[in-house]
C-alpha cells in the first residue's frame, strides 16, 4: 500500500466546489481578525524535568513551535550553555506519523509507518556540525537546525539540551522523516498551456538520503521523460551530487554537479564543477498570441574553488574563482515567425566576493503553513567579474559582471522588510548586438497582524537592453499579473505591484494537509519595446486557496487562483483560472 502524493489528492478534490469554499474561506480570513498581538518569546518549551545536585534534565516538545501562536522563535536553548562540552549525543528519529500524537495513532498511519524505511542514523549524524567532545557554539547548533530542515526527506529538524551536569551536555537530535516513495499524478494549468505527468520518485532510497525520481511530462511543446538523481550529502560525505537527463521531443538536456560546497558559516573551503547542457521550445507570447517559436540549447559550465577569508560570530566573507563557458544556440522550427537572436558564446576565468551576515531568525506562517522557516535577517552580496579575450574561442574581448544584494530587516514585532537587487550582464567591446544586460529589484513587507493574519506588498521592478527575445521582461499569469494570460504583455522595461491579504488557518485535515487563503490585487506593466505599441497598465483582483501537506512534498504549496482583471480587453477571459505548485505562499 502506497500514500498517494498530494497532487494525486488533488486531482480527485470537486473543483466545480472550490469557488464557494475558497469564498467561505477568504471570508473568515477578512473578518476574524484577532486583536491579540504578537510577542517575540521563546517558542520552544524546554523545561527542567529532573533536577538533582549534579544533574539537570530536560523535557521538550518537538512540535511546541507548531502548536504556538508565536510567530518567531527568538532564543536559542543553547545560548546559555555557550562554551559548555558536549558529552553525548543522541539522535531521536519519529517517523513519518508520530505514534505519540492520538490523531496520528491509527491502523492506517500504523501500517503506514512500517512499510516506510526511516532515515539512517548515520545519514542525520554525518551532518551535524559539532560531535562529542566540543565546546559548545549554539550559532552552529543553530545551523545545524538549518541545515536539516532543508532536506526533503525530513518533515522537521530540532536540536535540544537534553541533559546538563556541571559543564557537560548531552544533545538531543530530533528528526521526523516524510513520506518519500510515492507514485505521483501532477496536473497545473496556467492560462496558456495545461501540463500533466506522472512519476515514481523516491526521496529517500533505503534511508540513505539518495533522491531518485523517473518521470514523463506532456504540455503542447513538448513531451519528456527524465531521469533525476540527487543527495546533498552523497556517501554520507560534504559532497553535494545531482544528475539529471532529460529525454525531450525538442532536444535532450543533461546537468551533472558534483561539489563541496560551503556547508556552513564556518567552513573554509569549497570546490565544485558543473556540466549542463540543456535543450528546450522557447516559445514567445503577447497578447495572448504566440508571436514567435524557436529551439534553444543552453549550455552553463562551469569549475570553482572558494576561500572563507574571514569568519567571526557576525559574518562571514568568502572569495571564489573560476573558470566558465555559457553558450546559447538557436534553431528555427516550424513554428518560427520572426528572426531567432544571435549565437552567444562566452568562456572566461572570474573571481566573487561573497558577504553574509550571520543573523537568522526562526519564523511561521511568513512563505510556509504552520511549520518552521529559517530567515537569514541580515545583508548578503554577491559579486563576480570575469573577462577573457578571443584566446578561449569568444568572438570578442568580454566583460562579464554580476552583482546580488539582499537584505531582511525586522522593525519591532510585526513588520518584515526584504530588498533584493541583481544585476547581471556582459560587454564585448565590438558587437553591441551581444551586450545583454539587467537590472532586476523587489521589495517586500509582511505586516503581522497577529499569529494566522499577513498583510503582504510586494513591488519588483525591471529594466534591460540588448535582450535576446527570450531574455524580455513580461508580465502575466505567473510573471506578476494573475488576471491576464502568460506574457501578455513584454518589454525593456516592467514593473509589478501586488497586495494580498493572507490568512493561515489551524486546519490540519487528517493530519495530512494545511489550508490557507488569500485576497489579492495586482497591477503592473511592461513596455519599451518598438514592436509592442500597446502597452497599458493593467491590473486584477482575486482570491486564491492554499493547500500543503505536513507528510508529503515538504514545502510545496499548491496555489488554486481565481483571479479577474479590471477592465479587460475584448481578446481574454473575464477571470483566469490557475493551478500548481510553489515554493512560497
Amino acid at each position: 500500500m502506497l500514500l498517494l502524493s498530494f497532487q494525486h489528492f488533488l486531482s480527485k478534490l470537486p473543483f466545480t466546489a472550490l469557488p464557494l469554499a475558497v469564498t467561505r474561506l477568504l471570508l473568515i480570513a477578512g473578518v476574524i481578525v484577532s486583536t491579540e498581538k504578537i510577542h517575540a518569546q521563546e517558542a520552544y518549551s524546554i523545561q527542567p524535568a529532573v533536577v538533582t545536585a549534579e544533574c539537570t534534565t530536560y523535557t521538550f516538545n518537538p512540535h511546541d513551535f507548531e502548536d504556538k501562536k508565536e510567530t518567531r522563535d527568538d532564543r536559542s536553548p543553547f545560548e546559555a550553555l555557550q562554551g559548555k562540552t558536549i558529552r553525548n549525543i543522541r539522535i531521536q528519529q519519529i517517523n513519518v506519523f508520530d505514534e505519540n500524537d492520538p490523531d496520528e495513532n491509527n491502523r492506517i498511519y500504523r501500517t503506514l509507518n512500517k512499510l516506510h524505511i526511516t532515515t539512517r542514523e548515520k545519514v542525520i549524524e554525518s551532518q551535524l556540525l559539532f560531535k562529542s567532545g566540543d565546546k559548545i557554539s549554539y550559532k552552529n547548533v543553530e545551523e545545524t537546525a538549518r541545515n536539516l530542515r532543508t532536506r526533503k526527506y525530513l518533515t522537521n529538524a530540532h536540536v535540544f539540551p537534553e541533559k546538563v551536569c556541571g559543564d557537560d551536555v548531552d544533545v538531543v537530535v530530533i528528526t521526523q522523516d516524510a513520506w518519500v516513495l510515492e507514485p505521483q499524478v501532477s496536473f497545473s494549468r496556467q492560462s496558456s498551456d495545461n501540463e500533466s505527468g506522472f512519476a515514481i520518485s523516491d526521496g529517500n532510497v533505503f534511508g540513505t538520503g539518495n533522491s531518485f525520481k523517473i518521470g514523463y511530462e506532456e504540455n503542447k511543446l513538448r513531451e519528456t521523460i527524465s531521469y533525476d538523481f540527487s543527495n546533498p550529502y552523497f556517501l554520507n560525505k560534504q559532497i553535494a551530487v545531482h544528475a539529471l537527463y532529460q529525454d525531450n521531443t525538442d532536444g535532450r538536456s543533461t546537468l551533472l554537479t558534483v561539489e563541496r560546497p560551503f556547508y556552513s558559516l564556518d567552513t573554509r573551503r569549497a570546490a565544485g564543477l558543473q556540466y549542463s547542457d540543456l535543450s528546450q521550445t522557447e516559445e514567445i507570447r503577447s497578447h495572448d498570441d504566440v508571436i514567435n517559436s524557436f529551439r534553444h540549447r543552453a549550455i552553463d559550465n562551469e569549475l570553482y574553488y572558494g576561500l572563507a577569508t574571514d569568519i567571526n560570530p557576525n559574518f562571514t566573507q568568502r572569495w571564489v574563482a573560476g573558470v566558465t563557458h555559457e553558450e546559447d544556440r538557436f534553431y528555427t522550427d516550424e513554428d518560427t515567425l520572426q528572426p531567432i537572436p544571435e549565437r552567444d558564446k562566452a568562456v572566461y576565468p572570474w573571481i566573487e566576493y561573497q558577504y553574509l551576515q550571520n543573523q537568522y531568525g526562526v519564523f511561521k506562517n511568513l512563505n510556509q503553513i504552520q511549520r518552521p522557516e529559517d530567515v537569514s535577517t541580515g545583508q548578503t552580496v554577491k559579486a563576480r567579474i570575469g573577462y577573457a579575450g578571443t584566446a578561449f574561442g569568444n568572438p570578442d574581448d568580454v566583460l562579464r559582471y554580476k552583482v546580488t544584494y539582499g537584505n531582511i530587516i525586522e522593525k519591532g514585532e510585526q513588520h518584515i522588510f526584504e530588498v533584493e537587487a541583481i544585476l547581471d550582464g556582459r560587454q564585448h567591446l565590438g558587437i553591441d548586438s551581444l551586450d545583454p544586460n539587467l537590472l532586476t529589484s523587489n521589495v517586500a513587507y509582511h505586516y503581522l497582524i497577529n499569529d494566522k493574519n499577513r498583510w503582504y506588498v510586494r513591488a519588483e521592478f525591471g529594466v534591460g537592453e540588448h535582450l535576446p527575445q527570450y531574455k524580455e521582461l513580461t508580465v502575466g499569469d505567473i510573471t506578476g499579473l494573475r488576471g491576464y494570460p502568460t506574457d501578455y504583455l513584454r518589454g525593456r522595461k516592467k514593473y509589478v505591484v501586488s497586495v494580498e491579504r493572507r490568512y493561515f488557518s489551524d486546519i490540519h485535515f487528517l493530519n495530512l494537509v494545511r489550508v490557507g487563503g488569500v485576497v489579492f490585487v495586482d497591477a503592473g506593466k511592461a513596455w519599451g519595446l518598438p514592436t509592442e505599441v500597446n502597452s497599458p497598465l493593467l491590473s486584477n483582483v482575486g482570491l486564491g486557496l492554499r493547500l500543503t501537506s505536513t507528510k508529503v512534498r515538504i514545502g510545496n504549496i499548491v496555489h488554486i487562483d481565481v483571479a479577474m482583471p479590471i477592465n479587460p480587453e475584448d481578446n481574454i477571459s473575464k477571470y483566469q483560472l490557475i493551478f500548481g505548485a510553489y515554493q512560497k505562499f
